[in-house]
C-alpha cells in the first residue's frame, strides 16, 4: 500500500516534517499531524477588501438651491438672511443634517459606480495588438522597449523585460509572427521549462484559421503571462528567484509522483492495469501528478482529480483519449505577497521538500510506507548595497523574503464550514471571498432558483431544511445479450436536506510547505466527488424547483429510479457492470441520439421513475437513497462519501440470495454498489443501472 491518506491517521502515514529553522522568521507550523487542534492557526487573513475612498471628492456646494417654476426664484439656504430665517424655526440643525447625509449618499454613490466600472473595465483585457501588449506589459510593472526593423523590413519586436524574466515577441504589421520566452539568470530546472510556456503564451496571441485580428483576444495570454509576471515581479535579483522556487517544488512533487506510481505496479491488486490507468490511480488516490505548462496554463499545477477516472472503453486508446480530456480539478502554485497576519512562513527557494529515495523506515507506531519529507532551510536575502555602505546599519542583518507560497483552486470547490475550519489548522492561509455571508454547503453546490419569488430571506432559507426536485429524461440500461431496446425513462430525483451544514467555497490559500497541500488532497477529492454527484443529479437543463419550510416530512416511501451516463448494449460475455464499462463512448451516443428520437413515442408508456435522497454531511457526508426496485421491494442503500470520493456502502437492502449471483455467473458483491456509482458519477443513472441489471 502506498501513501495512505485518510487524514486523520496521517501522522503515521506522512512522517513528520523537521522543525523549520527560526532565526528569527515566522516558524513553520508542524506538518506531521494534520488536521491537530495544537496546530491551529493564530490568525486568519480574509480574502477581502477593505473600504477604499473614491477618487473623486464631492465637494459641498457653496449654495443649496431649490428649483421650481420659471418665474419662481431658487431659494438659497446658505445665504445669511436664510440662516436667520433657519435659526429662528429651528431648522439650522435640520438643514446640517439633511446637507450631510445628502454628500455622503453622494459620495458612497459614485465610489460604488467608480469600482464597478473598474472592475468591468478591469475584465476586458482588449484585442491582441502592439499597443494593447504593451499596455498589458506596462500595467503588469515590466520593462518594455521596441526593436524597430531594420532597412526595409517591416517585422518589429517588442521586448519585455523583468528581474528574471525575458519576452521577445515578433510583429509583422499587428499581427505576431513568433515568441520567444528566456529566463536568462535562472538554473536549469527553470529553463527547461521556457520553451513550453513559450508555446502557450505565442498561441494565445495567434490568429486561428479564418479569424480576423480585430477578434482576436488578449485575455488568453493576459492570464497565462500575469502568472508569470507575478513571480518576476516578487523576485529580486539578485537572492530571490521565485521562478526557481516554484520549480524546486515541483521536482519534489514529481519524486514523489514517480515514486508512487512505481508502488502501484507492486501491489498486485493492480497487475497488469496499462500506463494511464495507473497514472490516473496515482492522481486520484494518491499524491496527485504535478504538471508544468499543462493544459494550455503556465506555470505549476498539482492535478488531484479527474473526471469519469474509471471510465472504461472498448479500446485502450479509446479510455486514455476520454481520461485524458476529462475534466481536471488541480492546484495552481505560485507566489504571493507575504501577509503578517497570517501563520505562512516566507518562501524558501528549494528542490529538497523530499528526500532522494523519497520513502524512509516507519517507525514502531507507523506503517509503511513513509513519506520522507524534508524541511529546507529558510532562503535569506543579501544585504542592500546602500546598506553596507552605512556604517550605521549591521552588516550580517539577515533578511526573509515579502513572498509565500500560494496554491490557487482551479476551479473553487465547496467543502463544509468544519472542514475548513480543520484546513486552517494545518497552518495555511485560507482565503474567504465572503466572511460575512453564511451559506449552506447545498445551497453552494445548487443555488436557489432565481425565479422564486416567494423564498424567504438567505440567512432564513439557509437555516431551513430544503427540498430540490429535479427532472430528467435517461435511457435506461439494456442488459447484454438480450434483445430489449434502449428507451427513455422519466426521473424525477428529489433532495432533502434536514439539518443544513454551513459551507466555504476554496479558492485560494498559502502555504509553507508543499506537504500541506498532500494532506489536504484526500478531502478535497471527497467534496469534489459529492459536489459532482449533487450536480449530475439535481441540475435539470431547464429549471429546478427549491422549496424550504422548518416542518421535517419523511420523503415517500415508493420511489422509482433510473441511471444512465453510456446506454449501449455490450457484445462481451463479461459480467454485467465490467460489460458496460467497456462500451464505447461513440456507441453510446449514437444509441442516446436514437433513444431520444423515440422519446416522444415511449413517454406516455414509461412511468416516472422517483428517487429520493437524504443528504447529511456530519460527521460524514452520507446519501441515503431510497427508490422502487422491483415489484416487492423497494431500495433503500446508505452511503457514505469518504476520503478520496470512495463510495462506502454503509447498508442496502439489494443484494440478497435471490440477485446475488449474475446471469453470467459472476457473484455480486455489496462494495460493487459503490463502485457503480463511482464509475457513472450520477446517481440516476446507477440507481437506473441496478434496476435493469439487478432487479430480475
Amino acid at each position: 500500500m502506498t501513501t495512505p491518506t485518510p487524514m486523520k491517521h496521517a501522522l503515521s502515514q506522512q512522517g513528520k516534517t523537521p522543525s523549520q529553522s527560526q532565526h528569527g522568521a515566522v516558524a513553520t507550523p508542524p506538518v506531521s499531524t494534520p488536521f491537530s487542534a495544537a496546530h491551529a492557526a493564530s490568525a486568519f487573513s480574509p480574502h477581502a477588501h477593505g473600504p477604499r475612498s473614491s477618487p473623486q471628492q464631492v465637494k459641498k456646494s457653496p449654495a443649496t438651491t431649490l428649483g421650481g417654476h420659471p418665474s419662481v426664484p431658487a431659494v438659497n439656504f446658505d445665504s445669511p438672511s436664510a440662516a436667520a430665517a433657519l435659526s429662528a424655526l429651528n431648522m439650522g440643525s435640520l438643514d446640517s443634517s439633511l446637507s450631510g447625509f445628502l454628500g455622503r449618499t453622494s459620495e458612497d454613490e459614485r465610489a460604488k459606480r467608480l469600482d464597478a466600472m473598474i472592475d468591468i473595465l478591469s475584465q476586458r483585457k482588449g484585442l491582441v495588438s502592439e499597443a494593447g501588449l504593451e499596455r498589458l506589459a506596462k500595467r503588469l510593472g515590466l520593462e518594455v522597449f521596441w526593436d524597430a526593423p531594420v532597412g526595409n523590413e517591416t517585422k518589429k519586436s517588442l521586448i519585455i523585460a523583468g528581474a528574471a524574466l525575458e519576452l521577445s515577441i515578433d510583429f509583422q504589421k499587428d499581427i505576431v509572427q513568433s515568441l520567444s520566452l528566456n529566463f536568462p539568470e535562472s538554473a536549469e530546472i527553470v529553463s527547461k521549462h521556457a520553451a513550453a510556456a513559450g508555446d502557450i503564451l505565442l498561441k494565445d496571441l495567434q490568429l486561428e484559421d479564418g479569424q480576423l485580428p480585430l477578434t482576436k483576444s488578449l485575455a488568453g495570454f493576459a492570464d497565462n503571462f500575469e502568472r508569470l509576471a507575478i513571480l518576476d515581479k516578487l523576485s529580486q535579483n539578485p537572492g530571490l528567484n521565485l521562478y526557481e522556487a516554484v520549480a524546486g517544488v515541483y521536482e519534489s512533487l514529481l519524486r514523489l509522483h514517480h515514486w508512487e506510481i512505481q508502488k502501484l505496479r507492486e501491489e498486485p491488486a493492480f497487475a497488469g492495469k496499462r500506463d494511464f490507468e495507473i497514472e490516473c490511480l496515482a492522481l486520484c488516490t494518491r499524491s496527485g501528478r504535478p504538471t508544468m505548462n499543462a493544459r494550455h496554463k503556465t506555470g505549476l499545477s498539482l492535478d488531484y482529480w479527474k473526471q469519469g477516472r474509471n471510465f472504461k472503453s472498448e479500446t485502450p486508446e479509446q479510455t486514455a483519449d476520454m481520461i485524458e480530456n476529462s475534466k481536471t480539478w488541480s492546484l495552481l502554485i505560485g507566489c504571493t505577497s507575504l501577509n503578517p497576519e497570517n501563520p505562512v512562513s516566507p518562501v524558501r527557494v528549494s528542490d529538497k521538500w523530499i528526500s532522494v529515495d523519497v520513502e524512509r523506515m516507519p517507525l514502531p507506531d507507523e506503517l509503511g510506507p513513509i513519506v520522507d519529507w524534508l524541511d529546507p532551510p529558510p532562503t535569506y536575502l543579501p544585504t542592500p548595497e546602500d546598506e553596507k555602505a552605512n556604517p550605521g546599519v549591521l552588516l550580517h542583518a539577515s533578511r526573509l523574503p515579502e513572498a509565500v507560497f500560494q496554491a490557487i483552486f482551479d476551479p473553487p470547490i465547496h467543502i463544509s464550514a468544519d472542514l475548513w475550519d480543520k484546513i486552517r489548522q494545518l497552518g495555511v492561509g485560507v482565503a474567504d471571498s465572503s466572511p460575512d455571508k453564511l451559506t449552506t454547503f447545498d445551497n453552494l453546490v445548487l443555488p436557489q432558483a432565481s425565479n422564486t419569488g416567494n423564498l424567504k430571506s438567505s440567512d432564513q432559507a439557509n437555516a431551513e431544511a430544503r427540498t430540490t426536485v429535479c427532472h430528467k429524461k435517461i435511457p435506461n440500461f439494456p442488459h447484454p445479450n438480450e434483445s430489449e431496446e434502449v428507451r427513455i425513462m422519466n426521473h424525477m430525483n428529489t433532495l432533502y436536506v434536514y439539518e443544513p451544514v454551513y459551507g466555504k467555497t476554496l479558492t485560494e490559500l498559502t502555504f509553507s510547505h508543499p506537504q500541506h497541500l498532500v494532506m489536504m488532497l484526500p478531502h478535497l477529492r471527497q467534496y469534489v466527488f459529492l459536489s459532482v454527484l449533487l450536480e449530475n443529479s439535481f441540475k435539470e437543463d431547464a429549471s429546478t424547483n427549491i422549496t424550504f419550510g422548518s416542518t421535517k416530512t419523511s420523503p415517500p416511501a415508493g420511489d422509482d429510479s433510473g441511471a444512465t451516463l453510456l446506454a449501449t448494449r455490450t457484445k462481451t460475455n463479461m459480467d454485467e457492470f465490467s460489460g458496460f464499462m467497456q462500451q464505447s463512448a461513440a456507441d453510446a451516443i449514437k444509441q442516446e441520439n436514437s433513444a431520444a428520437e423515440q422519446a416522444a413515442k415511449t413517454a406516455d408508456k414509461s412511468p416516472d421513475l422517483n428517487i429520493d435522497v437524504t443528504l447529511t454531511i456530519l460527521p460524514v457526508p452520507r446519501l441515503q437513497v431510497v427508490f422502487p426496485f422491483n415489484a416487492s421491494k423497494t431500495a433503500n442503500i446508505l452511503l457514505e462519501i469518504r476520503e478520496n470520493g470512495h463510495v462506502h456502502v454503509e447498508a442496502q437492502n439489494v443484494l440478497d440470495e435471490s440477485n446475488m449471483m449474475g446471469k453470467n455467473g459472476r457473484a455480486r458483491r455489496v462494495e460493487d454498489i459503490g463502485l457503480v456509482l463511482e464509475s457513472l458519477e450520477d446517481i440516476g443513472k446507477w440507481a437506473n443501472f441496478l434496476v435493469t441489471r439487478w432487479a430480475q
